[in-house]
């Protein structure tokens, strides 16, 4: 039996992803993984690996102890389900801690169990950064694995994005929306916080994925659309999978609502034009929200 083609979705950062990761997950034709990000491509330099491998195996705690909170409460179902993930990210682990010499092992984990699938899947947005080198490797070890970048409106990735990091670092006496601002005001003015404007540089992602990846392998894919009828059919029939209707609501993992200050927002415009016109010539129409946000500038 043939293997399971495997897609590749490469971020960007707060554009999307977990959005697909749902809607593939409940999709008949695709079996995913139960770790949605598995961080294999990005973590050959040995610190990062360190790093990652510290993630998953504090993950791994909390999943065990969900496991038995799931237990005491009779929840058979959810027992199961843990069982799932914890071996899971147990074989993920021993993979990342493996040999890397070839990547055998990692695409045996990814297709594990899953071989009468149409679609497995790899949704880490920190592959959007990866040189060429590695994006090469990635590209020939499943020849027919396919690639997905995700773009979303410029503002509203870098807001969701800077709400994210503000989320993360906020001390206890520290006020949320105050954080978020003061992150968005050093990137605008003392150049700091740079890996957030990195992680949506459409147009240096974009030319290196065009420069490695064979336009047939290759869709990029705006999240707006994505969630339109038309745009959906389009990623399916890429992907070979048949259409079916989102149950997935929208957004994912979005933050409390928090508003950027009127000061700060015509300058974040201005820094994000760029990319709002190089997306415009070089991908295709842009969606109504990019059009009404490049109108502002």
């Amino acid at each position: 039996m043939p293997d399971a083609p495997i897609l590749y979705c490469l971020g960007a950062t707060k554009a999307g992803t977990t959005w697909l990761y749902r809607y593939l997950h409940d999709h008949p034709d695709c079996a995913m993984p139960a770790v949605k990000e598995a961080h294999y491509w990005d973590t050959f330099e040995a610190e990062r690996r360190d790093k990652q491998l510290t993630a998953f195996r504090v993950r791994l705690r909390e999943m065990r102890d969900d496991k038995t909170q799931a237990a005491k409460a009779g929840r058979g179902w959810q027992v199961d389900n843990m069982d799932r993930r914890i071996n899971e990210m147990k074989a993920l682990v021993a993979v990342l801690e493996g040999p890397r010499g070839d990547d055998a092992a990692y695409l045996g984990w990814l297709r594990q169990g899953r071989a009468d699938a149409r679609l497995v899947a790899d949704i880490t947005p920190n592959y959007a950064t990866l040189d060429d080198a590695t994006l090469e490797r990635m590209r020939d070890a499943a020849p027919e694995a396919k690639f997905i970048l995700l773009i979303r409106d410029p503002l509203d990735r870098l807001w969701s994005h800077i709400r994210m990091q503000a989320r993360r670092q906020r001390q206890e006496h520290e006020k949320y929306e105050k954080k978020a601002n003061n992150i968005l005001y050093r990137i605008l003015n003392r150049g700091q916080e740079t890996h957030i404007l990195e992680r949506g540089d459409y147009p240096k992602i974009i030319r290196k994925l065009r420069r490695v990846i064979p336009q047939g392998r290759l869709l990029i894919a705006f999240f707006e659309d994505l969630l339109t009828d038309a745009g959906l059919a389009k990623v399916c029939a890429f992907l070979g999978i048949a259409p079916r209707q989102a149950q997935v609501e929208t957004p994912v993992h979005a933050g409390p609502e928090v508003v950027m200050l009127d000061k700060l927002r015509p300058r974040a415009l201005g820094l994000l034009n760029e990319h709002y016109e190089w997306v415009a010539r070089n991908v295709g129409p842009l969606p109504q929200r990019w059009q009404d946000n490049l109108g502002r500038v």
